[in-house]
């Protein structure tokens, strides 16, 4: 009996007690103890939470007050460039507005300017209208009244009826030349146009003038401009000559007026304009291509 209720004991403890396992065997009373107590676990999260966040807190602190100072000098920088940037603007608008009224004004002065040129051009060709240039006088032969010479020249050289009206006679405002150089022309003011236009006409009938065995010449006095102007025409003077049938002249201050044989008149104030006219429209004896 007792055998048996020993071996029953045995078995019924046995079939009560379960086997250990690894998992509980592994656990520590230390382990038991954390998971037993879960507050602790988040006081102590918390814990570091709160040191981390003082520190960071703490380098944020740092960070903004090294970049506050870094910005303070930029920002100070910026606001006298842009202070700086405004006024450049301003001056240049200021500059720009001056600079196209000046620009209006230089342009209407240029035209001004253009315009009285032209005018002094025209005045002063007119104030030598009655002008006549003569070329070729030994300097000094006309002696202390040089009016009454020239007139007296005028008159056996051009084989004149009368004496003509001179207002005035003298020599270019030129240096006096010096032993073999040529004479200095002599500048002739005749009272009357139509007298001076008759001298012309006389001078280009007779020439070559000579006089005392010294040859002459009288031109027209002009500008110049205006004998810059007029000698441009020079070869198409001599091209129209030797053109039958037309007739021209070469008018102030230098327009050239060509009159065909059908009688049409042209006028010119281009040489080129007027050589190639001759080339098409006017038979000459000269080749007019050469001159071209």
């Amino acid at each position: 009996m007792a055998t048996s209720r020993s071996k029953a004991d045995t078995g019924r403890g046995g079939r009560n007690k379960a086997p250990i396992s690894t998992d509980d065997a592994n656990r520590s009373p230390r382990n038991k103890g954390a998971a037993d107590n879960p507050s602790g676990n988040i006081t102590c999260l918390q814990m570091m939470l709160d040191s981390l966040s003082t520190d960071l807190c703490s380098e944020i602190v740092t960070v903004r007050s090294d970049v506050k100072g870094w910005l303070e000098p930029l920002q100070q920088m910026v606001e006298s460039n842009t202070s700086t940037i405004k006024e450049l603007e301003r001056s240049s608008s200021d500059h720009s507005d001056r600079i196209t009224e000046l620009e209006n004004l230089i342009s209407t002065l240029n035209d001004r300017l253009t315009h009285l040129d032209a005018k002094c051009e025209y005045l002063e060709g007119r104030s030598r209208r009655n002008n006549i240039r003569l070329v070729g006088l030994p300097e000094g032969s006309e002696g202390s009244r040089p009016t009454e010479y020239v007139a007296q020249l005028l008159q056996e050289v051009l084989q004149l009826r009368d004496k003509p009206l001179l207002d005035r006679a003298h020599r270019t405002l030129r240096d006096k030349p010096k032993k073999g150089q040529p004479p200095r022309p002599l500048i002739v003011r005749v009272h009357y146009f139509h007298v001076r236009t008759e001298i012309l006409q006389r001078a280009a009938e007779l020439s070559p003038l000579n006089y005392d065995g010294k040859r002459l010449s009288i031109f027209a006095d002009y500008t110049t401009a205006v004998a810059k102007k007029r000698s441009a025409f020079r070869d198409v003077k001599r091209v129209l000559h030797s053109c039958p049938g037309v007739r021209f002249g070469l008018f102030f201050p230098a327009v050239l007026r060509i009159t065909t044989a059908d009688g049409v008149s042209h006028k010119f104030v281009e040489p080129s304009v007027a050589l190639d006219f001759i080339r098409k429209n006017v038979k000459s004896t000269e080749s007019v291509g050469n001159d071209t």
